[in-house]
């Protein structure tokens, strides 16, 4: 007898869905196929109602608000899965939705509602802006306008930055002769003879003629052991916190080991300065410097053109990711000016970190030699420079006592890796020092103490200070407040401020003083350099010539900040003018 075929046994129902009718009855193939090819109607996901009623609770309504009409917020929808029947064909089917209380899940879809408006947090009490409201967007829009146009019809980028590297250059230069050796009227048409050798008069000042004034091995080969020792201490000396910034990963981290750095070469100047030893009897710093102080700014010169041309070549091989908007163009002059990197990193060392320490140590040490050299030539030292002396370590010790906090600066952050932060960083001991060389060779009367003119000097003296630690008070304490809100925005401190919140997480504090006004670092640090100035007095120009420097490139720089930020928060910053009218001077600027 033949045997009788076994049956298959019918396929087992998907969990959660009732036994098919169909399931172990024989149909014909034709039938089946009809049935394969419809389609169940889907139902319109909903929802849940929980979802949008917190949805409508949390967001702002007013009368104002209400009336206009709002934009559509785009919340996730669930999506159907695939459920497959009993013949095996896959098909779409709805899932139930059920009503429940609001989960987590909820909280983030009503965070993302309110982080896709700009909406101002700010406390019970409204706040009425002081001023025009649209003080600061005119102004933004107006620059954005003359700056195009500028750029476009007048003069180019690249053009802008051939005239900057041709000018720059020679201007230190310039300003460093005339303090030195300035010419005079009987010198126009003499040879005179310098500390350098013979130099001619050109535009004010006496130029040496003899090539090895400017070219000096040992100048060179003592800025590249500079450079050298102080990248050897930043890389592999175990000293120091490492600190990293919100937006960035655990590898680009920074080791705040700069104080030590700054002890270090303060002690190796000590040695080589009051040493008795035979073999550093030559050595004396404040006797080489003016001997070498051409040299030694040729050799910045060139080890800061130098080091550009590595970085802009390096960095061709960087990822677009990773490159600088500004300095990405195509144009080597502007690519080179600007610089195509914004954070290099080699060698486990953050370069954009880094080079501000070496300048900052040598501003400090080629002002001690100033000090040192008066003393050594008239025996005493003159309150003035001293005064200034001071203020410049007060200001070179706050940076290396909050250097994490620099990771928040805009020069950090922002502004490409190129020829014009490395030459500004490079002449830094010979610019910013233009007020402590001046007065070096200039030695005031000793007070007596029954003149009005030393009166008059104790009050410009004291006058000079406070501005100094009034402005020093508002830098520190406004740049603690940004680094401390740029790494816990939630934190107690700000609870009582007024803050704006955008898209994308972003903040902007309104608030302490930042609700002040818009950038009180700059007017902070532009307080400690204008009493420079007022210490010295209006004898000369030249102790005014760096805070004047430093109020045009704030100000350039205000342009840009807001420029970029007006970009990255749009009505956020629309909000944050009209809260905090001022820019830099209440009610004024």
């Amino acid at each position: 007898m033949p045997q009788k075929k076994p049956t298959k046994p019918a396929p087992k129902a998907s969990p959660g869905r009732e036994r098919s009718k169909s399931a172990g009855r024989s149909t014909s193939r034709r039938r089946s196929r009809s049935r394969s090819r419809v389609i169940p109607i889907r139902k319109k996901i909903r929802t849940p109602a929980s979802e949008s009623k917190v949805s409508r609770r949390r967001s702002p309504s007013s009368s104002s608000e209400s009336s206009s009409p709002k934009p559509r917020v785009n919340l996730p929808v669930i999506l159907p899965s695939a459920i497959p029947d009993a013949s095996g064909d896959k098909h779409s089917k709805p899932i139930a939705v059920r009503d429940l209380a609001p989960s987590r899940f909820s909280q983030r879809i009503i965070e993302k509602i309110e982080m896709s408006r700009p909406t101002l947090m700010a406390r019970e009490r409204s706040r009425s802006p002081k001023g025009s409201p649209m003080r600061g967007e005119f102004y933004c829009e107006s620059m954005d306008r003359v700056s195009d146009f500028f750029q476009k019809n007048v003069c180019s980028s690249r053009i802008l930055a051939a005239l900057n590297m041709m000018i720059c250059i020679p201007l230190v230069y310039w300003l460093n002769l005339l303090v030195f050796v300035p010419a005079s009227g009987a010198h126009l048409n003499k040879t005179e003879h310098t500390l350098w050798g013979p130099a001619r008069p050109f535009a004010g000042a006496l130029w040496p003629i003899d090539w090895r004034a400017y070219l000096d091995i040992e100048c060179f080969g003592f800025v590249l052991l500079f450079w050298a020792s102080q990248v050897i201490l930043a890389r592999f000396v175990p000293i120091g916190f490492r600190v990293t910034s919100s937006e960035e990963s655990r590898r680009l981290d920074y080791r705040c080991n700069g104080m030590f750095a700054l002890i270090l070469s303060l002690c190796t100047f000590g040695i080589a300065q009051w040493s008795t030893l035979p073999q550093l009897k030559h050595t004396k710093p404040s006797v080489l410097l003016p001997k070498h102080f051409l040299g030694l700014l040729t050799a910045s010169v060139v080890f800061a053109i130098s080091s550009s041309l590595v970085v802009y070549f390096a960095s061709k091989r960087t990822t677009r990711l990773h490159v600088n908007s500004e300095g990405n163009t195509g144009n080597f002059l502007v690519d080179f000016w600007n610089g195509r990197l914004i954070r290099p990193r080699w060698w486990g060392l953050d370069w954009k970190m880094f080079v501000l320490r070496p300048a900052l140590t040598g501003m400090l040490l080629v002002d001690l030699c100033y000090v040192c050299a008066q003393w050594d030539r008239f025996g005493r030292v003159s309150p003035v420079l001293l005064l200034i002396t001071i203020m410049h370590f007060i200001w070179i010790l706050d940076y290396f006592v909050f250097e994490h906090a620099h990771l928040f600066s805009y020069e950090v952050r922002r502004m490409g890796f190129g020829f014009h932060i490395i030459y500004s960083l490079m002449m830094v001991p010979f610019f910013y020092t233009l007020p402590t060389s001046y007065l070096s060779t200039k030695l005031e009367e000793p007070l007596v103490w029954n003149t009005t003119a030393d009166i008059f000097r104790c009050v410009r003296l004291g006058s000079s200070l406070l501005m100094f630690l009034v402005g020093y008070w508002i830098y520190r304490a406004s740049n603690n407040q940004k680094a401390l809100f740029c790494r816990q925005p939630n934190h107690p401190a700000f609870s009582d401020m007024d803050k704006i919140s955008g898209p994308h997480a972003q903040r902007l504090l309104a608030g302490g003083w930042w609700g002040f006004v818009r950038h009180p670092n700059y007017l902070g640090d532009l307080l400690m350099a204008y009493s420079t100035g007022v210490a010295c007095g209006c004898q000369s120009i030249f102790p005014w010539i760096y805070p004047l420097f430093l109020t045009s490139l704030l100000l350039h720089r205000i342009w840009c900040t807001e420029r970029h930020l007006s970009e990255k928060h749009g009505l956020g910053m629309s909000m944050y003018r009209k809260m905090v009218p001022s820019r830099l001077i209440p009610k004024l600027y």
